[in-house]
C-alpha cells in the first residue's frame, strides 16, 4: 500500500527535529517535488537570472518589470531613461535608446520630466501589440515611461521593438479626469500596477478618497475608474487584477490587516460604466500579502508573522486551493513566468 502523503505542517515539524544538515539534506532530497519543480529546475539551468551576459556588471543593473519571459532593467546609475530589456532563458538582449531631447523638447513643461516625479516604466504584456500577428509569435514588445510632473499633467512615452524608437503620448490633463481633489501638493500617490484585458490599473490615494487610474494599451488613453466600496477606506488596499470569461475583470483585495480575501468582477459593456459586483469573499489561513496573479492564479507571500509556514503560495482563482510554492524571503519578488517554449526561436 502506498503511504499517505505527509502534511506540510508536519514536515516542517520533521525537519526541525533532525540533528546533523547532511541528514537534512537527505530529507529534503527525498521529499515529493512540486509538480512544477521539474520544469522550474530546467529554466533555472537554462536560463542566467544574475543577468551576466549582460554588457558591465550585474550590480549595475535593477529590475524594474518582469513579463512575458522577459525582464525590464534600468541601468546605473539607475535612471529609468537608460534601459534594457532582455530574455534571460536565452541570453538575448536589446538596449534600449533613451528618450532623446528632441523627443522631450516636445513636451509640454519638459523641465519637470526628470526630477524626483512619481515615474513608473514597465512592459506591455503579449498580446497588446497592434500588430496581432507579431504579438502572437512573441517576437514583438513595447515599454511604457510615464511621469506624473506636479498636479498638471501625465506624460508618457511608448517604446516599440518594431520601430526601435520612442514616441510620445499626446499628454492629458488632469482637468480632463474627474479625478477629485489632488490635494496641498497636487500630487497624488499611485500604487499597485495591476493589468487585465489590455489595461493597466492603477490605485490613487486622494483627499476624497481612492480611485483607479485606468491606461488603455490599445488607444493609450486615460481614464478614472470608481474601486469597489471595500476599497475606499483611508488605508490602500492590497489588491491585483485577474482577467476571468466573457470580458470581465476580477478584483482580489485584501483588507488591512486582515486574512479576508474579496473578489469582485466588472464586466465591460462596449465602454459603458457598470458597477463592480461582490462575488464571494475568502477566509485564509494566515495573513498574505497578495504580490500579482498569474494566469488563473494569484501569487502570495506570508511573512510568517500570522503563522508557522512563511513563503510564496499560489491560490487557484477556480478552486481557491492554495498551495505553498518556496519558501524565500525576498524583500521585492518578481514571478517569471510565461517563458517561451523550448522550441521557439530564441527573442527579446
Amino acid at each position: 500500500m502506498d503511504s499517505p502523503a505527509i502534511p506540510d505542517e508536519l514536515l516542517v515539524e520533521i525537519f526541525l527535529r533532525i540533528p546533523a544538515p547532511a541528514g537534512l539534506l537527505r530529507a529534503s532530497a527525498a521529499c515529493p517535488p512540486h509538480p512544477s519543480a521539474s520544469a522550474a529546475s530546467a529554466v533555472a539551468l537554462a536560463a542566467d537570472f544574475s543577468f551576466a551576459f549582460l554588457p558591465g556588471l550585474a550590480c549595475d543593473y535593477r529590475v524594474q518589470d518582469v513579463c512575458g519571459g522577459r525582464v525590464l532593467l534600468s541601468r546605473r546609475p539607475f535612471d529609468d531613461r537608460s534601459l534594457v530589456v532582455c530574455d534571460p532563458l536565452h541570453r538575448r538582449y536589446l538596449m534600449l535608446p533613451p528618450i532623446s531631447d528632441a523627443l522631450a523638447d516636445s513636451v509640454e513643461n519638459r523641465l519637470e520630466l526628470w526630477p524626483e516625479r512619481w515615474r513608473n516604466t514597465f512592459l506591455v504584456p503579449p498580446g497588446s501589440d497592434n500588430d496581432e500577428a507579431a504579438a502572437a509569435e512573441g517576437m514583438s514588445f513595447r515599454v511604457i515611461w510615464m511621469a506624473q510632473c506636479g498636479y498638471k499633467k501625465m506624460f508618457t512615452f511608448v517604446f516599440s521593438s518594431d520601430t526601435g524608437q520612442w514616441r510620445v503620448v499626446p499628454s492629458q490633463s488632469w482637468n480632463d479626469l474627474p479625478l477629485g481633489s489632488l490635494g496641498p501638493t497636487g500630487i497624488s500617490t499611485f500604487n499597485h500596477r495591476q493589468y487585465a484585458h489590455g489595461r493597466f490599473y492603477w490605485i490613487m490615494k486622494l483627499e476624497d478618497g481612492m480611485k483607479m487610474l485606468v491606461l488603455d494599451t490599445a488607444r493609450l488613453e486615460f481614464s478614472i475608474l470608481e474601486p469597489p466600496p471595500e476599497a475606499k477606506g483611508t488605508h490602500i488596499p492590497n489588491m491585483t487584477m485577474v482577467e476571468t470569461g466573457e470580458g470581465m475583470t476580477g478584483l482580489f483585495m485584501l483588507a488591512c490587516g486582515t486574512s479576508k480575501l474579496r473578489y469582485s468582477i466588472r464586466r465591460y459593456n462596449s465602454g459603458s460604466s457598470s458597477q463592480w459586483q461582490n462575488e464571494k469573499t475568502i477566509s485564509l489561513v494566515s495573513r498574505y500579502s497578495l504580490i500579482s496573479s498569474l494566469e488563473s492564479s494569484l501569487f502570495l507571500y506570508d511573512d510568517g508573522s500570522s503563522s508557522l509556514h512563511p513563503g510564496f503560495f499560489t491560490l487557484d482563482i477556480e478552486t481557491f486551493q492554495l498551495e505553498k510554492v518556496c519558501t524565500l524571503d525576498i524583500s521585492d519578488p518578481h514571478p517569471y513566468s510565461n517563458f517561451p517554449p523550448s522550441l521557439s526561436s530564441p527573442t527579446i
